[in-house]
């Protein structure tokens, strides 16, 4: 029931759900049916509407392609407009350098043919060249170019390593950085810039010292050598990249910077290192090097050469000219020099500005890719670049203009400067003289501008100014150099400053130039026989046949024209002063004074020096002759607190005493301190200099030369002081003698002065009596009365004449001592106190005792020579003797010096001043002839002095190469000497004899010859070769191409040859007379006479003879002695004698032999020597000699004019040969004689 109720339920509920559904369904499908048809219609509505999007969405893409197409024509339009811009621009900015560029393209062309050839020669010149000077440097250059075309090797017709590896804009920049501006300086610049090693340069101007210090403002470290520690700032440089400047080196380097030249880097890490000593630091890449020494001549180990890259920046006539102009239109034209300086640096920099610009463009078009109208940077770069070269080249124009007005104001002063700037180098040359003489590049500025503030100025003539500050400029160099000079350089220094200057206005005959410093060559032989008078010596006539050999002007058949005229030239001869006297043929007047010097020099060479005065009077003037006398107070005016003050001393000079009258009166007495220096001494004169600098001392250094390790020092100290560091009133003195250990910075950089003892009796009898007190004087000998003060005076005065005599015998040379012995102050101060107490002390006067303390102790301690020993012991009985306290005594014939009666102090003094300047020989015991001697001997000097700083090249003034002259005389030389002797020929032929000791002589002599032969040939014969470039020119043969030129015997040879003054001419002649006389004693046997000059080893035949005789009449040859007989001039046929020998070869100087007295006498006036006939030596037991010795002199023999000599290791001395005895008039003495210094020689200087 329950089932059938819900079934009734259930359908009741549906029948009422029908009835709701039904309806609903009716509509569901109505509306189901209507939504049909309209999704129909829908449809369709949406195929018409997808038909239009389609067509309108075709519509949008065909606008946006047209778009798109519009808006790339607009671009191309737009890109095309640009692009017709930037070809307008690039056709304009390209335009103007289409012709330079074409030049350029074809010029690089020509360089890249020529590259290998270029580069290997610039190679060439940086690895070799660097030490050389310009002249050299061209040759050899020259020589390369001509093997590069031998060879067929591309390279530049005219090379220039300038335009190969220099750039333009970098060398103006160096010029702006005081780099001279000559082709050497430059060249040096571009070897250093281009080496791989560090520079090492010459630098004794300091020229290239001032270009590093300004290229490297403030990047650089100034160290030196004898800095402590100097390492420190050296490794900081390295490990930070700095500029290093080692300056004032020596020849000698610290081992610690070998790692630094060898640039032995090796890597720890990443990092580049380098050892340094103990250190190993950091090495950067962009560290410099550079090294200068000041020794214009160094001498570097090979070690050190192959090391470093060696320059020689010495100071070049151009570069030195440009400066001196400079200066000098600076001080004359301060706005030429100013617009110039201006121009040099807007022409730098508007070249570096168009060189910028150059490669900019260069490297953009080197960079451009595709077209190159769509580089805009290209583009705007060349309108810029356009722009700018426009505005430079206007510039430029300008430039131009303005560089023309000033060119034009600068030539007017060149004159000048070139005058100037050529005596630079006869200053700079005098340190060859003696090392003090060194001058700076700033010393000859600061004298160079002194003359143009002080010279006469003229308002509207330029030429007048001119010639103005070419007189004062000369003239104060003078002055100033010759304050610096000893008295014996001053005439050769005029002579060198008037040749330069002949030179630069090309007054001088180089020939005749040469012929006078060469003293006319010798004799080198001539066809041509000498007149047959006495008064014309070989010398003279060779002399005249080298001036005939000139062959122009009065030279032609000059020696011709002098033979036929001999008579009138005897007066010129005779003449007290030839110049004034009348020539042959009005020859004088029609002369130059070089000339008229050159004919002095052959007739009269005493008066050469007359000669030399007259050349230099006619060119400067006579001022030029008479240096001003020495002014220390004028000298201390110029000087300032960091200028050492430096007294360069000979010989028995004491300045001492002028330094401290000047203390005196600067009022500094009582402000100085003086340190003699030596052993241990440094440190003390290290703390004199620091109390003096602080406190504005003066500080005296005296005898710097003694201490010459501590010369280092010094030179660090004196660099040291600065203006602001030192007091106002300091000052530094130094004294030395000359040393080559002095510092040449100090020297440079000092005021240098000379302080010599008077010269001439009258001045040194003036010092002796000024040096003492009056008091002292006075009271000397009064305690044993007026008769011990009578002797002591007159004692006195004779001793200080003998002080007096034998220092000035000097002068004479050998005549007055054979070694010129330096006697001082001290020897006779320490005289004049012993002669007061053995006069107080003894009742009579002890003359033997005051001789013996003078001549032997005192005075005879220094002398070494025991013939100057006898003289000396001569000279002080003239003055030590009982005659001497007769007012009627005199010292000489002349009658002019004599110990003045007994009278006070000013008596003596007012005597002393009234006394001649000038002494004669006859003051000394000397003939009249000594004078010539000294004025030959002073002449000679002067002109071998001046000879040896000329330039050793030539050929460029119309005469002869140095190199053809070599090859000439070379040649003639080896022809003139034979072969080696064949010693063993000899030794067959002539056997060792017990009884003729002559053939053991011989074959020594030949032994001896051989060696000498063979240096002296081998020499010339490698000169000959050097010259051709076959062999390397050594030192050694450089030294005898030298004596070649110079016409000096070589030392190479020297050192193999027996003793010679002979130049080098007479010197090979002499050499080839011995060997024919040698040679005729090997062909025909022992000869009758000997000449006794021919031998090598003359000792040894002189002790064969003995030998000969003491074996054949068996005796001891101890026992022996010689006996001296003089034969007779007129005989000319000898024997051999029984005994002994007869030889012959013998001069006597001082003196001469009387043939018809058999005596010696007074020489004859202006002969100087006087030829001995043939002298037969006999042995003799010392026993039995009958020779009387009060009636003979004893003359030494030497082998040469300087008589000294040293101790051989045979025992004999190298020049001495044997005494002489030779008869003498009765109304002479050996004293006499000995007193007219006469001694035989084995040779003349000529």
């Amino acid at each position: 029931a329950c089932g059938i109720c819900k079934w009734v339920r259930a359908m009741i509920v549906y029948d009422g759900v029908a009835k709701v559904v039904g309806p609903k369904r009716a509509a569901l499908n109505k509306a189901e049916s209507d939504l049909e048809s309209v999704m129909a219609v829908l449809a369709e509505k949406k195929a018409e509407l997808k038909a239009v999007q389609d067509n309108v969405a075709k519509l949008v893409a065909d606008f946006d392609t047209a778009k798109k197409k519009k808006e790339e024509l607009a671009l191309q339009v737009d890109d095309c407009s640009k692009k017709l811009v930037r070809a307008e621009k690039l056709i304009s900015g390209l335009g103007g350098e289409k012709t330079r560029w074409s030049d350029s393209s074809q010029r690089l062309g020509k360089q890249y043919d020529n590259l290998t050839g270029d580069v290997l020669i610039a190679s060439g010149i940086i690895a070799y060249l660097g030490t050389f000077m310009g002249k050299y440097r061209q040759d050899t250059v020259q020589k390369w170019l001509n093997l590069m075309r031998q060879y067929q090797l591309p390279s530049s017709t005219e090379f220039s390593l300038r335009t190969v590896i220099g750039e333009e804009v970098t060398i103006r920049q160096w010029v702006i950085d005081k780099l001279p501006n000559d082709q050497v300086s430059i060249e040096n610049a571009l070897i250093l810039s281009r080496s791989r090693r560090w520079p090492l340069m010459i630098d004794p101007q300091m020229q290239a010292n001032t270009w590093v210090r300004k290229s490297f403002p403030d990047n650089l470290s100034v160290i030196r050598l004898s800095q402590q520690n100097y390492s420190r700032p050296l490794e900081f440089a390295i490990s930070n990249g700095k500029a290093v400047l080692l300056e004032n080196i020596g020849e000698a380097l610290d081992p610690l910077l070998e790692p630094l030249l060898q640039k032995a880097k090796f890597k720890a890490g990443n990092i580049v290192m380098i050892r340094l000593g103990d250190s190993t630091i950091e090495y950067r890449e962009e560290f410099r090097f550079f090294m200068t020494t000041k020794m214009p001549n160094p001498h570097y180990s090979p070690e050190i050469c192959v090391q470093v890259t060696l320059l020689n920046f010495m100071a070049t006539p151009d570069g030195l000219e440009d400066q001196m102009l400079g200066i000098l239109v600076a001080r004359e034209e301060a706005e030429v020099e100013r617009k110039r300086q201006n121009l040099i640096v807007e022409s730098a920099q508007s070249k570096a500005q168009l060189k910028e610009i150059e490669d900019r463009i260069l490297e953009l078009l080197s960079n451009a890719k595709g077209n190159i109208l769509d580089d805009e940077e290209l583009i705007n770069t060349l309108a810029t670049s356009k722009v700018a070269s426009q505005r430079i080249e206007e510039r430029v124009a300008e430039q131009e203009k303005t560089q023309a007005v000033v060119q034009e104001t600068r030539e007017t002063y060149v004159p000048v400067a070139v005058r100037s700037s050529a005596l630079f180098f006869v200053v700079a040359d005098l340190c060859s003289v003696e090392p003090m003489y060194q001058y700076s590049l700033e010393w000859f500025y600061s004298i160079y501008e002194l003359a143009i503030s002080t010279a006469e100025k003229f308002e509207r003539n330029v030429q007048k100014r001119l010639a103005a500050l070419q007189s004062q400029f000369l003239k104060l160099l003078f002055e100033k150099t010759c304050d610096s000079l000893f008295e014996k350089d001053k005439l050769m220094f005029s002579l060198l400053l008037c040749f330069k200057s002949m030179e630069v206005d090309g007054d001088v005959n180089q020939e005749e130039k040469t012929l006078l410093l060469m003293a006319c060559g010798g004799t080198s032989g001539t066809d041509l026989v000498k007149p047959s008078v006495d008064w014309l010596t070989d010398v003279s006539w060779g002399r005249i046949c080298e001036l005939d050999k000139l062959n122009r002007g009065p030279w032609q058949n000059f020696a011709s024209s002098f033979k036929t005229n001999i008579k009138n030239w005897q007066p010129v001869f005779d003449a007290d002063n030839p110049l004034e006297s009348n020539w042959p043929g009005g020859l004088k007047e029609s002369m130059t004074p070089l000339q008229r010097a050159l004919v002095l020099l052959a007739v009269r060479t005493d008066c050469t020096v007359q000669g030399i005065q007259e050349v230099i009077a006619a060119k400067l003037g006579k001022d030029f002759l008479e240096p001003p006398s020495f002014n220390l107070e004028k000298s201390f005016n110029d000087s300032n607190p960091v200028t050492p003050l430096i007294f360069v001393l000979s010989s028995g000079a004491d300045p001492m005493a002028e330094i401290v009258r000047l203390a005196v009166k600067m009022g500094m007495n009582d402000r100085q301190q003086s340190v003699s220096l030596g052993q241990g001494q440094g440190p003390k004169a290290e703390k004199a200099i620091a109390e003096g600098r602080d406190q504005g001392l003066w500080v005296i250094l005296q005898n710097c030369h003694l201490a010459s390790s501590w010369m280092g020092k010094l030179e660090a100290l004196v660099e040291d002081l600065h203006p602001d560091r030192v007091q106002d009133s300091f000052r530094l003195w130094l004294t030395a003698m000359p040393s080559p250990d002095f510092p040449v910075s100090v020297l440079q950089n000092g005021l240098k002065m000379t302080n010599e003892p008077p010269k001439g009796l009258k001045s040194n009898l003036l010092r002796a009596y000024l040096s003492l007190e009056r008091d002292w004087f006075d009271e000397a000998g009064a305690v044993r009365g007026e008769a011990c003060q009578h002797a002591f005076r007159k004692m006195l005065f004779g001793l200080c004449f003998f002080h007096a005599l034998i220092q000035e015998r000097c002068t004479y040379g050998p005549l007055g001592w054979n070694i010129p012995y330096q006697f001082s102050e001290p020897d006779r101060q320490i005289c004049i106190m012993q002669l007061k107490m053995f006069l107080e002390e003894n009742e009579t006067i002890p003359y033997m005792a005051l001789r013996y303390t003078a001549s032997e102790a005192n005075y005879g301690g220094r002398v070494t020579d025991v013939h100057d020993r006898r003289c000396i012991n001569f000279l002080i009985t003239d003055y030590y003797c009982a005659d001497i306290l007769k007012d009627e005594y005199r010292f000489s014939p002349s009658g002019t010096y004599f110990a003045p009666p007994f009278a006070p102090y000013d008596t003596y003094v007012d005597y002393i001043r009234s006394l001649p300047i000038n002494q004669m020989p006859e003051a000394f015991g000397l003939h009249a002839n000594a004078n010539l001697v000294a004025a030959i001997s002073e002449a000679l000097r002067i002109l071998k002095t001046a000879c040896s700083l000329m330039p050793k090249t030539g050929g460029d003034d119309g005469g002869r190469s140095s190199e053809t002259v070599l090859a000439e005389a070379s040649a003639k030389f080896l022809t003139d000497l034979p072969q080696p002797f064949d010693t063993e020929y000899v030794e067959a032929k002539y056997k060792v004899d017990y009884n003729e000791s002559m053939n053991t002589v011989l074959n020594q002599e030949l032994l001896r010859f051989n060696k000498l032969i063979r240096r002296v040939r081998s020499t010339l014969t490698d000169v000959g070769k050097a010259v051709k470039g076959l062999v390397v020119m050594s030192a050694e043969l450089e030294e005898v191409a030298n004596g070649i030129l110079m016409n000096m015997t070589p030392g190479v040879w020297k050192g193999a040859s027996y003793p010679s003054l002979k130049p080098l001419t007479s010197y090979v002649a002499d050499l080839a007379a011995r060997l024919h006389f040698l040679q005729v004693w090997i062909d025909k046997g022992i000869p009758v006479t000997f000449w006794l000059s021919g031998f090598f080893f003359t000792q040894s035949f002189l002790t064969g003879q003995l030998q000969n005789f003491a074996r054949k009449f068996k005796l001891e040859i101890d026992t022996l002695i010689w006996n001296f007989k003089v034969l007779q001039m007129s005989q000319k046929e000898f024997r051999k004698p029984d005994s002994g020998c007869i030889v012959y070869g013998l001069f006597m100087d001082g003196a001469r032999w009387d043939d018809a007295e058999g005596v010696i006498a007074e020489s004859l006036p202006k002969v100087l020597y006087g030829e001995i006939p043939h002298i037969h030596l006999t042995p003799c037991e010392s026993s039995r000699d009958p020779t009387d010795r009060k009636t003979v002199y004893p003359s030494p023999i030497y082998k040469t004019s300087e008589r000294k000599g040293t101790l051989s290791t045979t025992g004999h001395s190298t020049n001495f040969v044997m005494t002489l005895l030779l008869p003498i008039s009765k109304q002479h003495t050996e004293k006499y004689w000995t007193k007219r210094g006469v001694a035989c020689l084995t040779q003349l200087n000529d």
